[in-house]
């Protein structure tokens, strides 16, 4: 069934890549859509929408006016697009796997709009108003011409029975309607029931897998009558529930996999900080604070993970999904960060403890705490030792993982703390990376064997 989003269509406002986080503010009050394009020459660099505006407002205060819509921007990649005219079901199956907004294209592959789960309940909606015109329309004729044969009422789409409640029995029904009374009506209790309306408006399922609703009206004072229609809503009740039930796993998949909801408040009260090097001085300064920067670092580690296993990774001798789960959710719960404020300038060496000695006080919490085995603790308390610094009872087998754990470690502080676009390739053994950050001298391309332990760096433009 083809969506038509026509009528909610808006002109989406745009902004310059310089723009301040006010003007964007500007124009998102003073456009219909939910989100502003940001530019960068000719070009499109991404968006930014109004959750966004908020929390950086809320986070930085008065400072909030210095930040650049280039810097917050989110990119757009051609996952995030969807065509104008889309079927429901291709919406739905791309809603279960989204991250981010959805954006409508032209046939230009221009970006027209946001869609949220409001356009698409707006949409089920319409063809439900559709239906429920098409059944009116079915009445009003079933009303005017109360004379039908048999063969015009088994060709109706739905169910229609005619009852007579004076005697209390079923006048007519069609082909489609006997079967359904004979899967859920068994008895003459459900039959009167039926009759007196007491089903109205429900919903039932058939043997065969099909929702009807039910309609119960009079048609004629007189001989009070009246009209039963089973209403197919297959395809609506379907696409309804699913769209609750992704909802549902979007909200609770995270927490799920926490052995302990105090692990969450716990990662959310570590922040991560951002800041800017010196290479003159060794000293780094603070431009940023991200107070839940820990728990955003491992949900990050979490998705590099995700997509590696939908690549196959997990498939080789030596990897394990569940155990780098655990480590990835536990590996910094008994990280310590100083307390630092924008603007400070700081020894990095001095003010920031050492990663190991967090890496052990999280492996012992973790032991302790939540009986993990011997591979998750390895993995958690060696997770800052490069491996020529292993000690030497560290199992070999473990090698492959330690590898691949240190490697999205990395990767996800740079998407966490910089910005970064990561994208991962396996191929075979072999896992290629390419980080692009908001710092260039961070961009990089990675080809790491995790089998061997051989790593090549590459830096780009």
């Amino acid at each position: 069934m083809e969506c038509n989003f026509s009528k909610r269509d808006v002109s989406l406002a745009t902004v310059t890549a310089d723009a301040s986080l006010i003007e964007v503010a500007e124009k998102l009050i003073n456009s219909q859509g939910d989100l502003v394009i940001v530019q960068k020459g000719e070009g499109v660099q991404g968006y930014i929408d109004h959750k966004s505006i908020i929390k950086w407002f809320l986070k930085e205060g008065d400072k909030a006016a210095q930040i650049k819509a280039g810097d917050i921007a989110v990119e757009i990649k051609e996952k995030d697009k969807l065509p104008e005219k889309i079927d429901i079901e291709s919406i739905v199956e791309r809603l279960k796997q989204r991250e981010g907004h959805l954006l409508l294209t032209n046939e230009k592959g221009e970006v027209i709009r946001g869609l949220s789960f409001m356009d698409v309940i707006d949409q089920l909606s319409a063809f439900h108003k559709q239906e429920r015109h098409e059944r009116i329309k079915a009445k009003r004729l079933a009303k005017n011409t109360i004379l039908f044969t048999h063969l015009m009422i088994d060709m109706l789409p739905f169910g229609v029975i005619l009852v007579s409640r004076e005697r209390g029995k079923i006048v007519k029904c069609n082909r489609l309607a006997k079967k359904i009374l004979s899967e859920n009506f068994s008895n003459y209790d459900e039959i009167t029931a039926l009759i007196n309306g007491v089903y109205k408006d429900k919903v039932i399922e058939s043997k065969s897998g099909a929702y009807y609703r039910m309609e119960v009206n009079s048609l004629d004072k007189k001989t009070n009558n009246i009209l039963v229609a089973f209403i197919d809503v297959s395809r609506e009740y379907t696409l309804l529930n699913q769209i609750k039930e992704i909802q549902e796993e979007v909200e609770t998949a995270f927490l799920a996999m926490l052995p302990d909801q105090r692990i969450e408040a716990r990662l959310k009260s570590i922040p991560e900080y951002m800041d800017e090097y010196d290479e003159n001085t060794g000293m780094i300064k603070i431009t940023g604070i991200i107070e839940d920067g820990c728990y955003r670092h491992v949900v990050n580690m979490l998705k590099l993970l995700a997509d590696t296993f939908k690549q196959g990774l997990m498939e080789l001798p030596g990897m394990n999904k569940n155990t780098l789960v655990q480590a990835t959710i536990l590996h910094d719960i008994g990280k310590v960060q100083p307390d630092l404020k924008v603007g400070d300038v700081v020894n990095p060496k001095e003010v920031f403890e050492q990663g190991f000695y967090h890496a052990f006080r999280g492996a012992s919490l973790s032991r302790s705490l939540y009986d993990i085995n011997d591979e998750v603790y390895y993995l958690i308390r060696y997770h800052h030792h490069a491996e020529n610094e292993l000690p030497a009872d560290f199992p070999d087998y473990l090698l492959v993982m330690h590898r691949f754990f240190r490697l999205i470690d990395g990767l996800s502080a740079g998407i966490t703390r910089r910005g970064s676009k990561v994208k991962m390739k396996i191929k075979g053994t072999k896992i290629l990376v390419r980080e692009q950050s908001n710092f260039p001298s961070y961009n990089q391309e990675i080809e790491m064997d995790i089998y061997t332990g051989r790593v090549i760096r590459r830096d780009i433009e």
